[in-house]
């Protein structure tokens, strides 16, 4: 017996329950997804908190560092440190 043009269709069409299967995989894949974006977004605050504070950390050696070669040039000039800004004026 021959098959009818609509059966054949029937047949080859997703049934209503796997498309629902592939939108809640899909939702669920998309949930997931923005769970690591939040993640990622909080790793990347993170890393700019630590990356101020550690340029803060360089400027404060850096600043130490001139001041001890400033008092050291200044101990080397003979003059004493009080001497230095009326020298400098």
């Amino acid at each position: 017996m021959p098959r009818t043009k609509g059966s054949r269709n029937a047949k080859s069409a997703p049934a209503i329950e796997n498309i629902d299967a592939k939108i809640a995989a899909v939702e669920a894949e998309i949930e997931e997804l923005g769970k690591n974006l939040k993640a990622k977004k909080n790793e990347l605050k993170q890393l700019a908190r630590e990356k101020k504070a550690q340029i803060a950390l360089e400027a404060a050696i850096k600043a130490e560092e001139d001041r001890k070669a400033i008092l050291a040039a200044v101990e080397k000039s003979g003059k004493s440190v009080d001497e230095i800004p009326e020298f400098l004026k």
